[in-house]
């Protein structure tokens, strides 16, 4: 099958409204990078959803595969489907190194054969500062500690170590937002939600609609 070679600019086009479609009410910037040793497509955007919800639908429309063992950048093709999405199809082996080979059939029949020009896509969450440090402390406040600033230590005890500011970004980092929610305090987790929601931070954040009008 004839492979289409599509550039950085027209893999973006493509990222568009696919974001739109799976986060509607979201605003996304997708930004196409062309420079000497090959390029990439940037996708921000603010609050909303998490990096690794926004990771799953843009992924696949990489143009290669990094090796870290051998330091080696390999060219992938993809199969771009009807409803818009893109899933791998061919990947070389790395000569030994840590990604092996993998050849896929056609999983629709109107599938095409294609080559993003994408080398990368980098996803960038942000968040307003200020709710950054409200986190870190309501969180102390949960747990009855005082909040001493950004490197405020001992939130789960006299051994924990972490910064209190990591463990706010990592709780906001799994959170995700619909449009008109924000952030609006913190909570223990239910019994329930330890066992479901595959993590086993104590503490969830607590979203709130924003007012209209």
């Amino acid at each position: 099958m004839e492979t289409t070679r599509l550039s950085c600019a027209e893999t973006a086009k493509l990222i568009r409204p696919l974001l739109a479609k799976n986060f509607p009410g979201i605003k996304f910037s997708v930004r196409s990078s062309t420079y000497s040793m090959g390029a990439s497509i940037d996708v921000s955007w603010d609050m909303g959803p998490t990096t690794r919800e926004v990771d799953k639908v843009v992924g696949s429309f990489e143009g290669s595969s990094f090796d870290g063992m051998n330091d080696l950048k390999s060219y992938q093709d993809s199969w771009l489907l009807p409803d818009g999405t893109a899933r791998l199809a061919y990947r070389p082996d790395s000569y030994g190194g840590s990604i092996p080979e993998y050849v896929s059939d056609a999983p629709h029949p109107d599938a095409k054969m294609v080559s993003f020009g994408a080398d990368s896509i980098q996803t960038n969450r942000h968040r307003p500062n200020e709710i950054s440090e409200q986190i870190a402390k309501d969180m102390c406040e949960l747990q009855h500690i005082e909040y001493r600033g950004e490197s405020t230590t001992g939130l789960y005890g006299r051994e924990d170590r972490e910064w209190v500011t990591t463990l706010a970004w990592r709780l906001f980092s799994r959170t995700s937002f619909k449009p008109g929610e924000t952030y609006g305090g913190v909570r223990y987790a239910t019994e329930e939600e330890g066992k479901t929601e595959g993590y086993d931070q104590p503490m969830r954040i607590i979203k709130k609609e924003v007012p209209h009008g």
